[in-house]
């Protein structure tokens, strides 16, 4: 029953993505727009795009590959060179020295062409803000969540609903495969409406909301705090904006406690679901120790990740010395743990060493100066607090793992490199537009 309504949708999501695209779009914002489309149309297939087709890849797989493909002989030269992408390029740097150091050829492919997916996504963002703006480029991208966004409403209103493998709470996903890979999908949704001006989409504020009330349905606990940053500043400059200056000192004092009330409804709301979280950062100093000495307990402690970053460190903290600088090599886990990390930083510690978790820190640091710097001072705190959202939800998941969180990391640097406030002279003609973007 619902494989026709999945069916349905991805009929009518095509033909509004070919309708956005047909209309006042460039190549570079066409290209983002399909990429995400066919990527969130493949994984509400699951059935049939995870299996193997071809030499061992999936559906899934082969996509991303010619999306990456594509990207790369799509983009300018001097986008792939910015500069303001130095430190992300040292840490793909780090990547292949470890890849090459450990031997890791399969691992180092399947990591580097996830990386590349990311790169052209956010390449292409910033060629397309560049040429039509920030709005008009975003307006477009939302396009894209059409499918994932009503697919997820009508698993609602049909009762369509997962139980989640940690502790059987119910998760609407909207028939999707995984809780984690589809609330980044909708983190995306919601957070490209927030990066939108409030003039330049109706029922803005509706449509965030929207997108919040959707990451808590999906039930995924890093998303939900992934977004907390977004949605209270969010917020704030929505209610700002209607407060006259003589009253804002006031406003902002009431904001700090309506913030501080409003996390602790959440908390008592959601204490089942984020109990586990508190006890953790109330004891954790307890919790740093060898995996051996866990009681059955502490192993059960926030579904397990503890006890996972555990043995992650612990095998890190044995190894030798090159290995220790260097890592173990891209996904060296495989084999080795029954789960990946989920925590990104822990991850790339064992997978890349010292040397590549202290570049990777210093490239998404410099995205969030670079966020933090933006000339408009309204849309520079929505940006930051989406970038410092993204790497909480690192903290207890590895979103960049995921096809769907790269997409996700990739629209917020794209913008975040972009010029958001300039638009191409040639562009601003109102007699040239639809020519000049017909053009690209």
């Amino acid at each position: 029953m619902f494989t026709l309504v999945k069916i349905v949708f991805a009929l009518l999501s095509a033909f509004l993505v070919y309708r956005a695209i047909s209309r006042q779009c460039n190549k570079y914002l066409a290209f983002v727009v399909v990429a995400l489309w066919l990527r969130f149309t493949l994984s509400a297939f699951h059935n049939v795009t995870y299996d193997p087709l071809f030499a061992g890849f999936s559906i899934n797989a082969l996509a991303s590959i010619g999306i990456a493909f594509a990207g790369l002989l799509l983009l300018p030269r001097k986008v792939i060179a910015l500069r303001s992408l130095l430190w992300l390029y040292i840490f793909l740097a780090c990547i292949v020295v470890s890849g090459i150091v450990n031997m890791r050829t399969m691992g180092l492919i399947n990591v580097m062409v996830k990386w590349t997916v990311f790169l052209v996504i956010a390449g292409a963002l910033f060629m397309a803000i560049r040429k039509t703006g920030k709005d008009l480029a975003l307006r477009k991208v939302l396009v894209a969540f059409f499918l994932p966004v009503s697919l997820q409403i009508m698993s609602v209103l049909l009762g369509e609903v997962k139980a989640t493998e940690a502790d059987g709470s119910a998760s609407y996903i909207g028939g999707y495969n995984h809780e984690a890979a589809f609330s980044m999908i909708i983190a995306s949704f919601t957070l490209v409406v927030g990066l939108l001006s409030s003039k330049a989409i109706r029922y803005r504020a509706a449509l965030f909301a929207l997108g919040c009330v959707l990451v808590v349905l999906a039930n995924y606990r890093t998303s939900i705090l992934a977004i907390l940053p977004m949605t209270a500043m969010f917020a704030f400059s929505l209610i700002e904006a209607k407060v006259a200056n003589k009253h804002k000192p006031v406003f902002y004092v009431l904001s700090l406690f309506g913030i501080g009330l409003a996390f602790l409804a959440l908390s008592y709301t959601m204490q089942d679901r984020f109990g586990d979280i508190f006890v953790f950062l109330s004891s954790w100093q307890d919790l740093i120790k060898a995996p051996e000495y866990y009681s059955e307990a502490e192993k059960d402690i926030f579904s397990a990740r503890v006890y996972i970053w555990s043995l992650y460190i612990h095998a890190y903290l044995l190894a030798d010395p090159i290995n220790q600088i260097f890592g173990m090599g891209p996904e060296a886990w495989n084999g080795v743990f029954k789960k990946y990390a989920h925590n990104t930083y822990v991850s790339y510690l064992y997978e890349y060493g010292v040397v590549g978790l202290l570049a990777f820190l210093t490239a998404v640091g410099s995205f969030l100066i670079q966020a933090f710097k933006t000339k408009d001072r309204k849309f520079a705190w929505l940006l930051f607090s989406s970038m410092i959202g993204f790497l909480i939800m690192n903290l207890a998941t590895m979103p960049l793992w995921n096809i769907e969180g790269l997409l996700l990391y990739a629209l917020l640097i794209g913008v975040t490199i972009s010029p958001v406030n300039g638009v191409r002279k040639t562009a601003l003609k109102t007699s040239g537009v639809s020519t000049n973007l017909a053009r690209n």
